[in-house]
């Protein structure tokens, strides 16, 4: 691991400060009008009436719980999760006390704060995964270009977007403003819910290039600020809604090549950005890390520095699960986990200030999505896989 210098922590917190800021300017400058009778105008993102979970066991099919203190220990469920089931979508939405979950191709939804889950349908698409929006609402998405509008009550297909979807992000303002990024780092966009599609901006590479696009993380306050992870060339940012592209420095050493698996930007700091990478290089001089590292920026995904090491108990496989803490830049949770010889999970937290990476291990064979509650962050859902 790479230890974070007490003496940084003015320059850290100025950054992250300027991050906020800009944050906020972003929503201020196009703030609605909440009608009275909009099930979200107890605020700008309707929190104001969230409740934590108030039982003692989650009621359903095993495929979601939570914790109270970021997974030292997990609430039971009413169920074990029958395999093979992958619960790789799982969110808060607006609506006070109303989450969404999809376990493979099943939409499940809580009324209570996560205490019972109910089924609500089926979902077309694979490895589906879900992006929350304004209004109650959520937009179920997979690499395939299958796209459903999701709510606690129902599902509707929607035009697809692209052959191949990288990410999907969402205007924390208007929930039927979309845009993706396709597997060329063509952004397109929507502005009827996913109806329609055109595109925005340029490729992030030339029609020549042929190169696979791992991951696109959207920042949760701007649609122009998109970083691509890229297989062998690391990232690519654009901070203007791909008009411009521009490629990530400090991957590597100058001339080598990195696959960036999986990205994603805070939604407390958006000039923050953690990404998961592979260092090819150093995979063939068999370091100890294996090349494996996280890395992270603090100005947007120009510039990254590795901060976490595979090693000394860490697992970084290709792709992890990264969850920004909502509330603090400097903290990201983790996760490996495993069916094979019932080794279980391992959820890990990262945080800057201290430079040092917590672990809790858990009997389920992988943690695959990771919701916080809006009341209290300590409260985090979990997605369940059961493999075997």
């Amino acid at each position: 691991m790479f230890p974070f210098e007490p003496v940084m922590e003015a320059v850290v917190r100025k950054m992250i400060t300027l991050g906020v800021a800009a944050a906020f300017a972003v929503l201020s400058a196009a703030t609605p009008a909440v009608a009275a009778d909009d099930p979200a105008a107890a605020g700008l993102d309707g929190f104001g009436r969230w409740h934590q979970p108030g039982c003692e066991t989650v009621t359903g099919d095993g495929t979601v719980t939570f914790t109270r203190d970021e997974g030292r220990t997990l609430t039971p469920t009413s169920q074990a999760p029958k395999p093979v089931v992958y619960t790789r979508g799982l969110v808060a939405l607006d609506r006070p006390d109303h989450l969404l979950a999809l376990s493979n191709n099943v939409l499940l939804t809580s009324k209570d704060a996560g205490c019972s889950w109910t089924q609500v349908g089926q979902v077309n698409g694979a490895n589906l995964t879900l992006t929350a929006a304004r209004g109650g609402r959520a937009y179920a998405w997979d690499q395939n270009g299958h796209l459903s509008l999701v709510t606690p009550n129902g599902i509707t297909p929607l035009t697809a977007p692209a052959e191949d979807v990288a990410g999907l992000g969402v205007d924390p303002l208007r929930g039927d403003r979309l845009r993706v990024a396709d597997g060329d780092g063509q952004l397109r966009e929507s502005r009827d819910g996913g109806q329609t599609w055109k595109p925005v901006g340029k490729p992030a590479f030339p029609e020549t290039e042929l190169l696979m696009i791992y991951t696109a993380a959207f920042d949760p306050y701007n649609l122009n600020h998109v970083v691509l992870g890229v297989a062998t060339e690391g990232a690519r940012v654009t901070y203007d809604g791909g008009r411009t592209w521009r490629a990530a420095t400090g991957l590597s050493r100058t001339g080598t090549r990195v696959n960036v698996f999986s990205a994603t930007i805070s939604p407390a700091a958006p000039n923050v950005v953690y990404a998961m990478g592979l260092n090819l290089a150093e995979k063939d001089e068999h370091v100890p890390s294996d090349g494996r590292h996280i890395y992270r920026s603090f100005d947007g995904g120009h510039h990254f520095t590795p901060v976490v090491d595979q090693g000394d108990g860490i697992t970084l496989p290709n792709g992890p699960l990264l969850a920004a803490h909502p509330k603090n830049p400097l903290v990201l949770y983790f996760a490996w986990g495993t069916g094979w010889s019932d080794l279980g999970t391992d959820l890990y937290r990262y945080d800057a200030l201290r430079g040092r990476v917590t672990t809790n291990h858990n009997p389920y064979d992988r943690v695959t999505s990771i919701a916080f509650n809006p009341s209290n962050p300590k409260v985090m859902y979990l997605g369940l896989a059961e493999e075997s």
